[in-house]
């Protein structure tokens, strides 16, 4: 097994941390896709000394609750050995609707590479985040309880709960049965019911006469097959009612496996809440708390939506407020105005409704006409923007869209981006209130419109019954880097062309990523240096003979913007170009 040395240590968006002494933990958080409605966040566990580097991932499909708070709380913990990658809510909009998918399942999309939903972003981030692994463990919470023979209805080779699940017992020279069976034999030897222990699950995934050929789209495949690291998931049973009982059984299980790839952590002791219904939580709707059994909103007027943590259970939940008439989009990361009426508004924490307020409209008028044609309303990353018809908007590659409706309209307008299914499920060509991502490659080809300049041009087509068809059109133009703005360690300045692909010498020192010129808005493209990501504003190392990679990808869909290599020269005497 291979050590990853962890160079996240020689980059000094970890000096972030210079107020602790060098033996203290080092941990850094950061979320993926921030400001979508699809966020990932991830957080990485540095130990003090060498070691393997484990990813643990929960969260993947929204209705097994104790893969995610279970992970929530491993990033509690103290690693003295190793290094760990955790993602405890890997599926965020899933777990917010308490529902295995919304659009495809998460957990069947790792055979290949796709790019139909948003769950498949998601994906291009897992494996980006498995390839700097040397073991993965992935938690579940399954139905029932597996036996390899069948008992009754809930214990039976069907079932998946109370086991740990091996794709093969040795796959080369890995052999996870023998690490599952140590883990299992710990597990069982602290459980006094019997009918609750773990038993070995092997899938047989790569048999050809395998009863689970689904596996070989699952992460655990993908991780053992494409990245060749062992690999296994922890399920526990979503028949066994206390939720605070299978999350202590699923983190023991999960510490035992850490200390089989020779991992040595320290998980605090705690104390799993009575309620995770997200108490402690106060939602803000126009700048007022939102309380009791109704709300009074403006029709016509934006919708505010902004929250905060009171009390701190250490669950960092999920929090999401949804209009009824749009139950799929979170209003806390997307911009919303009432052009037309919704009964009530909804808060859900880790997908447990907390709250509902019905709503109570002021200034409700009728249509007003359209002397020269609608006035079609989208956001633009977070922006209003104001089409007339036969307009453009104008979108960058990776740009986050809304359609919103039309101005002086009572009605839920119909609005179809010709080319972009909104929802697999309900595929009705309203495409109102949906998040679009500016992608063409996420767009159905024959939907698209290539004008003389070779931008690729989509149809936005009004179908509301009863009103005139009339459409506008959106452009989306590939995004592009020119130049960045770095500052040295004496905070000077300097500007560098950016050419992808190029390597480029320069002078050791510690540099501060300050600004990039590009054709859209900075937030909208990632910064990674030797595959971590760092912030805007954040510096980091190029050392004496050494390349130090920095990697450009889009904040939305992942996919790389371009990359450049800085290798540190002594004898560079000039400074960078200007």
């Amino acid at each position: 097994m291979k050590y990853i040395l962890c160079r996240a240590f020689l980059i000094s968006l970890f000096t972030l941390c210079l107020a602790f002494p060098a033996a203290a933990q080092q941990v850094r958080n950061y979320t993926f896709f921030e400001g979508t409605q699809y966020p990932l966040r991830v957080t990485w566990v540095f130990g003090n000394e060498p070691g393997p580097t484990i990813m643990v991932q929960g969260g993947i499909q929204g209705d097994e609750l104790s893969g995610f708070f279970t992970a929530q709380l491993l990033t509690r913990c103290t690693v003295r050995k190793g290094n760990l990658i955790i993602v405890p809510r890997a599926n965020e909009p899933s777990i917010l609707r308490r529902t295995r998918q919304i659009n495809v399942d998460l957990n069947r999309r790792f055979d290949k590479e796709y790019n139909s939903f948003y769950e498949d972003r998601l994906a291009r981030a897992i494996r980006f985040l498995i390839g700097e692994a040397d073991g993965f463990i992935h938690l579940h919470e399954g139905s029932g309880f597996y036996n390899p023979k069948y008992v009754n209805s809930l214990r039976n080779p069907k079932r998946y709960g109370q086991s740990l699940i091996i794709d093969a017992a040795v796959y080369k020279d890995i052999q996870l049965a023998e690490m599952c069976e140590r883990t299992i034999n710990k597990l069982n030897s602290k459980i006094g019911n019997k009918s609750y222990w773990f038993t070995l699950f092997n899938t047989k995934t790569f048999a050809k006469a395998t009863q689970y050929p689904e596996m070989l789209k699952s992460l655990t495949c993908y991780a053992l097959h494409e990245r060749g690291i062992p690999a296994m998931a922890v399920e526990v049973s979503k028949d066994i009612m206390d939720l605070g009982w299978k999350v202590d059984q699923q983190l023991r299980a999960t510490v035992y496996l850490l200390h089989e790839f020779g991992l040595e952590l320290e998980v605090p002791d705690f104390s799993f809440p009575k309620a995770q219904n997200g108490q402690g939580v106060e939602v803000l709707i126009n700048g007022k708390p939102l309380r009791g059994k109704s709300i009074e909103l403006v029709r016509g007027a934006p919708v505010s939506t902004s929250g905060k943590t009171i009390v701190d259970s250490g669950l960092e939940p999920a929090v999401a407020v949804f209009a009824s008439d749009r139950p799929n989009l979170n209003l806390l990361t997307a911009p919303r105005m009432a052009l037309s009426q919704f009964p009530a508004l909804e808060v859900r924490i880790d997908g447990n409704r907390q709250a509902t307020a019905n709503v109570r409209w002021k200034g409700s008028k009728p249509d007003l006409p359209e002397v020269n044609g609608p006035v079609f309303l989208c956001w633009l990353n977070g922006q209003p923007q104001f089409i007339s018809a036969g307009g453009t908007l104008q979108a960058v590659e990776g740009d986050q869209i809304i359609l919103e409706g039309i101005l002086g309209s009572s009605k839920e307008e119909v609005l179809n981006l010709k080319g972009f299914v909104a929802s697999v499920m309900v595929n009705s060509g309203q495409d109102v209130g949906h998040e679009i991502i500016a992608d063409p490659s996420n767009f159905m080809e024959k939907y698209m419109l290539k004008g003389p300049d070779g931008i690729s041009r989509y149809r936005v087509v009004r179908e509301t019954p009863g009103k005139k068809r009339t459409e506008f059109y959106i452009s989306i133009v590939p995004r592009e880097i020119k130049a960045l703005e770095l500052a040295d360690e004496d905070g000077r300045s300097e500007f560098i062309n950016w050419i992808d692909g190029e390597i480029r010498q320069v002078s050791p020192d510690s540099y501060v990523l300050k600004d990039v010129w590009s054709n859209g808005e900075r937030c909208k493209i990632q910064p990674f240096v030797d595959n971590i990501p760092i912030s805007w504003g954040e510096a980091f190392n190029v050392r004496s003979g050494k390349e130090t990679v920095l990697t450009m990808r889009h904040t939305t869909t992942f996919v790389p913007v371009g990359r450049m290599v800085f290798k540190g020269t002594d004898y560079l005497q000039t400074e960078l170009e200007q």
